[in-house]
């Protein structure tokens, strides 16, 4: 898909020099292709995304979560790929700010499903049917956010 779609979207990159945080939206003025690459970019995996004069990696590199830029949200679903050290404190400023807050971690099956290794292409489909299952069963929590 090429189009940027008709509700909200952010994805996050880093300005690979400065290690900014930059957000793509639809707009931005940069293509979807690019921002989603960009925001992508892992380190050492993936080379950094050029867009204009810059030069950018996974949003990722900062603390995962990027809690930060949903804060002011009345409801934040944060889905957090991997344990992050920074989680709490980010958490905290929501709270303070009244926002009902819901944190879906991996579980214990999606943690073994993908070990030490989550960016393994043969962890790929196992850790995608273990989140799907996960997300099966957090259904009801995620509802109840929205309601």
């Amino acid at each position: 898909m090429h189009a940027w779609p008709d509700r909200a979207l952010s994805l996050v990159a880093v300005d690979a020099h400065t290690g900014q945080s930059r957000i793509f939206t639809r707009d931005c003025g940069v293509g979807l292709v690019d921002a989603v690459a960009a925001s992508c970019a892992v380190p050492g995996i993936w080379p950094p995304v050029t867009i204009g004069a810059t030069r950018y990696i996974d949003g990722g590199v900062q603390p995962t979560s990027n809690v930060d830029l949903a804060v002011g949200y009345p409801m934040v679903l944060l889905l957090a790929p991997l344990v992050d050290s920074w989680l709490d404190s980010q958490l905290t400023e929501l709270t303070q700010n009244n926002s009902r807050v819901e944190v879906i971690l991996p579980d214990e099956n999606s943690l073994t499903t993908f070990g030490l290794t989550p960016l393994d292409p043969d962890t790929r489909t196992p850790a995608g049917r273990a989140g799907r299952a996960q997300g099966h069963q957090t259904a009801i929590t995620i509802t109840a956010l929205w309601n």
